[in-house]
């Protein structure tokens, strides 16, 4: 790692911990909500994360670009080589009722790549952190994702629903689906290997997928979009197609039944 990234990693990390902090000090209480254009759900905890995290990253790195859910397009980051990803708070509706399936999410992405990541769940007291490279951790521990190698049996971390979708020309063998409400922390355990896979069809916004992808690669997991193909960051759309993460023995598998929905 050089040493300008060991840097960011650093400022990365810490700045996520202060805002996981901040984000569970509003967490359980009566907090005041809108409703966005798109019809979803924000919050002040979730503006006020944003406001933390632009105050610590965009003064301290002026010159990286800046794509958050909760900010206003600043279009000068598609010029930029690294650019800050995030999500304040990923799984806002789990939030407001008070669950415990939502995440702080943060990456940085250089030259479309992630590069390090930092997630935390502090409700469940979880800090996920990878810098390409250097392997995926949760608080300090190494993790590793599942090497299950056949779809019976296997724990998917996707909403049930998903799986009855008429789109599927083959019924799925038995195996068992979890519903979390952060797409981010879906990946967080499909990479700590407690959930052997996870996919969504539909494009999702980056900040929704990048933190989580560096952390399935980094626990020797693939992480691609819902077609195979590697993803790439800071898009003019801020989308990507879809994603697929899973071990690197069950992926084929699932991405062979991709082809059936896509």
């Amino acid at each position: 790692m050089t040493d300008d990234l060991a840097r960011d990693f650093e400022l990365v990390r810490e700045t996520a911990r202060e805002a996981g902090e901040l984000a569970l000090s509003y967490w359980g209480r009566g907090i005041h909500q809108e409703t966005k254009a798109d019809g979803t759900a924000v919050t002040e905890a979730d503006r006020a994360v944003d406001a933390l995290f632009a105050a610590r990253l965009r003064e301290a790195r002026p010159d990286y670009g800046w794509l958050s859910e909760e900010s206003a397009e600043h279009e000068s980051r598609l010029s930029a080589r690294r650019v800050f990803v995030l999500d304040p708070i990923d799984g806002t509706q789990s939030f407001i009722q008070a669950k415990d399936d939502w995440t702080v999410a943060l990456s940085l992405v250089e030259d479309g790549e992630v590069v390090l990541s930092a997630v935390v769940n502090p409700v469940r007291g979880e800090f996920y952190e990878a810098c390409r490279g250097g392997g995926a951790f949760l608080n300090g521990r190494r993790i590793a994702v599942s090497g299950r190698d056949t779809l019976s049996g296997a724990t998917f971390i996707v909403s049930p629903s998903h799986l009855k979708s008429s789109r599927w020309t083959r019924p799925w063998p038995a195996l068992k689906s979890v519903r979390i409400c952060s797409m981010t922390y879906r990946l967080c355990l499909v990479a700590s290997g407690v959930g052997d896979a996870s996919f969504a069809l539909p494009p999702k916004w980056e900040w929704d997928v990048a933190p989580g992808s560096l952390l399935v690669a980094e626990a020797g997991g693939l992480a691609t979009d819902a077609s195979g193909s590697a993803f790439r960051f800071n898009n003019r759309s801020a989308k990507v197609p879809g994603y697929l993460a899973a071990g690197p023995s069950l992926y084929p598998l699932l991405a062979e039944r991709m082809g059936d929905a896509l």
